[in-house]
């Protein structure tokens, strides 16, 4: 704290700290780097431009992109480098975290655009490829990128509902299948297909408690009536059998002939 008070009030010397380096100009030109320690200036004359030389992390804002199959994923990417050229990082580029962030951004897109729905789950070959696609920027802003990774790559909601609804289908098709090879007719089949696919809806399809309830009562009704049915039909049985001087356990006996 001293000491950056008695930076800012003489002038006359600067301060790197651990984790830092700093460019020295004189008259405006770049003359060498300096590590950390306090170093003395020519007030006008020199000037020295800190920078911090240790292990960085970036974390880029989401990317909403679009692959090849046309479905839309969210993509958060995290990047870790270190200045090796204190020189180049500081000449070459005016701002150097908010080019390696632009540059990050376009390479990601790139690798990105070129999956589907099943390439894209390889996080490691992407990150391989961008990685690749930012070598020349390495050595153009002497930056070493020591680790590139995603955080997140994850569908969009419309998107998670076509891939769940995509997943949906294989697994009638497949179910569909599997009962005709036991033996089912097509009818049958797809009756137990649609009835088993309903009742084991996947996680990702939901149904609102109102639209459940509605279902159960509907269920409920139609096992009442099925059961009101049963009922009457065995009543007009009974009806039939106990009718007025029809004894039910006795037989019918022939009419005396009256001659």
């Amino acid at each position: 704290m001293i000491l950056e008070l008695l930076q800012a009030v003489t002038g006359i010397f600067v301060v790197v700290y651990d984790g830092q380096h700093a460019l020295k100009f004189n008259l405006g030109r770049a003359r060498g780097v300096v590590g950390p320690g306090v170093h003395f200036k020519l007030p006008i004359v020199q000037k020295f431009t800190l920078e911090e030389t240790k292990h960085t992390t970036l974390d880029l804002e989401p990317q909403v992109i679009q692959l090849t199959d046309d479905l839309i994923y969210e993509v958060d990417t995290k990047l870790m480098y270190r200045i090796y050229n204190l020189r180049k990082a500081l000449i070459e580029i005016d701002d150097l975290v908010t080019g390696l962030q632009n540059r990050v951004v376009l390479a990601v897109q790139r690798v990105v655009r070129k999956r589907d729905r099943d390439s894209v789950k390889d996080t490691d070959a992407m990150a391989a490829e961008v990685m690749a696609e930012l070598k020349p920027v390495e050595e153009e802003w002497g930056v070493r990128i020591l680790q590139l990774g995603f955080s997140n790559i994850s569908p969009s909601p419309a998107t998670l509902e076509i891939t769940q609804l995509d997943l949906l289908a294989r697994e009638r098709l497949q179910l569909f299948q599997q009962l005709q090879t036991a033996g089912l007719s097509a009818e049958a089949a797809v009756a137990l297909v649609t009835g088993a696919v309903v009742a084991t809806q996947p996680g990702g399809i939901h149904r609102t408690p109102k639209e459940i309830s509605r279902d159960e009562a509907l269920l409920i009704e139609e096992i009442d009536d099925l059961a009101k049915l049963s009922a009457s039909a065995e009543k007009a049985k009974q009806d039939d059998i106990n009718e007025p001087g029809v004894d039910p356990e006795t037989p019918a006996q022939d009419e005396e002939d009256p001659s």
